[in-house]
């Protein structure tokens, strides 16, 4: 039997796809990062069960490729992205409930699509990642008890520690789109444990920058762990991810 609400209707079209050139330098730690998104990614899926879950995967999908081109500072991906999210419209058979509360998550992915900085384009998915947790609670279904946790890999390697800066930033997503407060504090601390950046990461910034992105991405984790506030969680998420962006593109 097919899932409920597989069938989406978009209005835009198909997306443009973006290319970015960057030397050789920038193009591998790229790879590292995109190596360690793809690790971090591999985990059950949250929504099996619900009614509404085709329409919800769409969601999830384009909002993680949105937060995935923010944290390589790729805006022009980014606001492709957040577009195409804006433009879905809800499935025929989906509840009129769930109907008004995709309302606000297509006009703050509408706002991310004017983003002309990596810090716009942070703070417009951190905005959008909102919006779905407050759906979720909304409509009695969140996702708190969905998602695991899990663990970064053993230390060793330059691709190993980018995994599992990623598998922090997840569930720091995961805590705001849940909302769980066991996956934000558990993203938190590991953001703390695994901020400070190894030495020798193929990166465009000098290797004191590289020192001082991690010591901020410290900073900001033990910052983050406190806070219980929805919108002091996006602003800070935003930051993490800020920062993320500029090491990964050399300032």
């Amino acid at each position: 039997m097919k899932p409920r609400s597989t069938t989406l209707r978009r209005s835009n079209g198909a997306r443009r796809s973006t290319v970015s050139r960057r030397g050789h330098a920038a193009g591998a730690a790229l790879g590292l990062v995109a190596l360690a998104t793809a690790c971090a990614g591999n985990r059950p899926e949250p929504f099996e069960g619900s009614p509404s879950r085709g329409q919800m995967i769409s969601h999830f999908d384009l909002a993680v490729e949105a937060r995935g081109h923010v944290i390589m500072g790729e805006v022009g991906a980014f606001r492709d992205a957040v577009s195409a999210l804006s433009d879905l419209e809800p499935a025929d058979d989906l509840d009129a409930t769930i109907i008004l509360q995709l309302g606000p998550m297509r006009w703050e992915a509408r706002e991310a699509a004017m983003a002309r900085t990596v810090e716009e384009a942070a703070q417009g998915a951190a905005k959008i990642a909102a919006t779905c947790g407050e759906c979720h609670v909304a409509n009695g279904d969140p996702l708190a008890d969905r998602f695991t946790i899990g663990g970064p890999p053993p230390p060793g390697t330059a691709a190993r520690h980018m995994a599992g800066l990623a598998w922090a930033s997840r569930l720091l997503w995961d805590g705001v789109i849940g909302p769980s407060d066991r996956m934000w504090v558990a993203g938190a601390e590991g953001l703390v444990e695994l901020g400070a950046l190894p030495e020798g990461l193929p990166a465009d910034l000098p290797a004191g920058d590289v020192r001082i992105a991690g010591v901020r991405l410290q900073q900001l984790g033990g910052r983050a762990a406190l806070l219980r506030d929805t919108e002091e969680r996006i602003d800070i998420l935003a930051e993490i991810w800020t920062v993320c962006a500029t090491c990964h593109t050399g300032g």
